[in-house]
């Protein structure tokens, strides 16, 4: 498949799910989640659905089990209103890189301060 046909599949798929997570999901534990990526493979069998959610550790992992909870309502989703002729297999995966980047940033801003936290080392 054609990378730049991929790439349209991938922010289509992307912004279809926010739309449904955000409107049509009434689950409480996907409630905050934000898809920020999505890849689908060369063949559209599988797409790997990459998502925030703000909290710790129990809150990322009831998250992901409620994802996989209404995975087959958002596999069908997807492929009503995107029109495809396969209904990609979702797999979740969190995405780390806003926490990793809001880390930095602290680190950042603590470095420009000239005050570390207490307890850290820099």
């Amino acid at each position: 498949m054609d990378p730049i046909t991929r790439a349209r599949i991938n922010d289509g798929m992307r912004d279809t799910l926010a739309e449904v997570l955000g409107r049509d999901v009434q689950d409480p534990r996907v409630a905050g989640v934000t898809v920020t990526g999505v890849q689908v493979t060369q063949d559209l069998a599988y797409a790997k659905v990459f998502f925030s959610v703000l909290g710790d550790a129990e809150r990322r992992r009831v998250a992901e089990r409620g994802l996989a909870h209404i995975a087959g309502f958002l596999r069908r989703e997807i492929g009503k209103r995107m029109r495809l002729r396969t209904y990609p297999q979702l797999r979740f995966e969190f995405d780390s890189s806003l926490e990793y980047g809001a880390h930095i940033d602290t680190l950042l801003r603590e470095l420009r301060d000239g005050k570390p936290k207490e307890g850290e080392d820099v």
